[in-house]
């Protein structure tokens, strides 16, 4: 039996929030991505646009989940149970709707199990003013047992600018990867591919956008390298997901590189050659990270194969280790 009704937000749409058209597709296709082993995602993420209706889809056939999950803010499905859903967070799909809504002009519906959702407005008073709120206009009946999410007046940019949202998604078909150069259960290394990074993606400050760098399985910053460096159980405070800094981009690859294999180090460490004379720099006796610590754990890494510390050797037989002289 079908039923009909409204559940206001308690957010005002003139909540001071400003979020880009980026941030808003990133939102909405987390929620997808949280549910969804990432070695399965290309296969089961599907999506699909009409120009000519600017109706842009987005669907998995996993098990749905409980629109309650996306009236609360802060409520995770994740702390509940080890199977993971759709609503990562209440407040990501919520202000990812107002500004969707309010912003862009683009209309929200949602669809899982036995409910369907669309994003709407209510009129309110607050202290005698009248108010606008962020509404969810939910009808219960049988509908999908996965979860479906349609976006309306989505135009042709717009549909390109979700395409570059993919990419920014860690899997191991993604378009900016190609061959895996190693990789384990937390951390990986892949080729770049020649899919150039797109300027709107995150870009770290003074190191070109030749590499990528995936953190937590999303991408968050670059590197100089022809290389995409993943390390999947990286830890942020940062609500945002800003680009990362150089700093945290070298912590980054120098946990990886603690990691490798010897063939791969190898590998690793041939892209970095320009950096091979570098050496610690400190600043009031610390020790800032670098490329040198990342190239001596590269050496490290190498040294525990007898076969393929002989294979370097042979192919530069002119190197020296040397400290500066000052």
């Amino acid at each position: 039996m079908e039923s009909e009704k409204i559940i206001p937000l308690n957010i005002v749409t003139t909540y001071p929030v400003k979020w880009t058209k980026y941030q808003v597709l990133r939102d909405f296709v987390q929620n997808f991505y949280d549910e969804i082993n990432h070695d399965s995602w290309q296969e089961n993420f599907k999506h699909e646009y009409n120009k000519q209706t600017g109706i842009l889809t987005m669907e998995i056939t996993n098990d749905g989940f409980s629109y309650e999950w996306l009236l609360h803010i802060g409520a995770s499905t994740k702390s509940e149970t080890e199977n993971k859903f759709a609503g990562f967070y209440g407040e990501g799909f919520k202000i990812a709707a107002l500004c969707a809504l309010r912003d862009y002009s683009w209309n929200a519906k949602m669809q899982s199990r036995k409910w369907a959702l669309e994003v709407c407005t209510v009129d309110d008073i607050i202290d005698g003013h009248k108010v606008k709120m962020m509404a969810y206009k939910i009808v219960t009946k049988e509908y999908l047992g996965g979860s479906r999410l349609t976006l309306s007046n989505i135009s042709e940019e717009d549909y390109a600018l979700f395409l570059v949202v993919l990419d920014s998604f860690y899997y191991p078909k993604n378009r900016m990867f190609s061959k895996c150069i190693w990789e384990n259960e937390c951390c990986a290394v892949y080729e770049r591919s020649d899919q150039a990074i797109d300027k709107r993606l995150p870009h770290t400050y003074k190191l070109g956008s030749a590499g990528a760098v995936f953190c937590s399985y999303q991408m968050l910053g670059t590197n100089p390298f022809p290389l995409a460096f993943c390390l999947h159980d990286y830890e942020t405070s940062d609500r945002e997901r800003n680009a990362l800094h150089e700093f945290e981009v070298n912590e980054v690859i120098l946990k990886i590189a603690t990691l490798l294999s010897p063939k791969a180090a190898v590998y690793v460490l041939e892209k970095m050659q320009i950096y091979w004379n570098t050496y610690p720099v400190k600043k009031r006796k610390i020790e800032v990270t670098g490329w040198s610590p990342i190239i001596n754990a590269l050496i490290r890494r190498i040294r525990l194969s007898k076969k393929v510390t002989q294979q370097f050797r042979k192919s530069y037989p002119n190197l020296l280790c040397a400290n500066k002289v000052f």
